[in-house]
């Protein structure tokens, strides 16, 4: 079984269809940790943040005046684009996911499939995981 780069059709690797789901699930959860980790990092960034706006709260009215509002139109403007940037990042990971399922739906259906097309993303993670594995 051979994997192709989609876009060049060029040959990547030749892999056993084994080997190839073995890798393919391994992305697959790879992938789905590093949602996991950007979910954690906005969440972090939110409770950071309602903590700063609690903290102003419990200040005086005077103490209020001096320190300045901590939801200050930058910081509103920062966090929406920290979080908008988190959130397309997901999207596209979500995107990856669905084209490892396709391939593992194509694998169980297709066992004879001798060529498996994939996007450049998914190419370049798969490089990354069969660099590792040789080191």
């Amino acid at each position: 079984m051979i994997i192709v780069d989609e876009v060049y059709q060029n040959v990547v690797y030749r892999l056993s269809a084994e080997e190839v789901k073995d890798l393919i699930v391994r992305l697959k959860i790879k992938k789905e940790d590093e949602i996991e980790g950007i979910k954690d990092k906005i969440n972090k960034y939110e409770q950071k943040r309602r903590a700063e706006e609690a903290m102003y709260q419990s200040l005086s009215p005077i103490r209020k005046w001096f320190a300045g509002h901590p939801a200050s139109h930058h910081t509103a403007v920062e966090y929406i684009v920290h979080v908008k940037d988190r959130f397309k990042r997901i999207n596209s990971i979500k995107r990856d996911i669905q084209e490892l399922d396709q391939v593992l739906l194509l694998l169980d259906n297709h066992p004879a499939t001798e060529e498996i097309p994939l996007s450049p993303e998914i190419i370049r993670e798969i490089k990354t995981i069969r660099g590792m594995e040789a080191l």
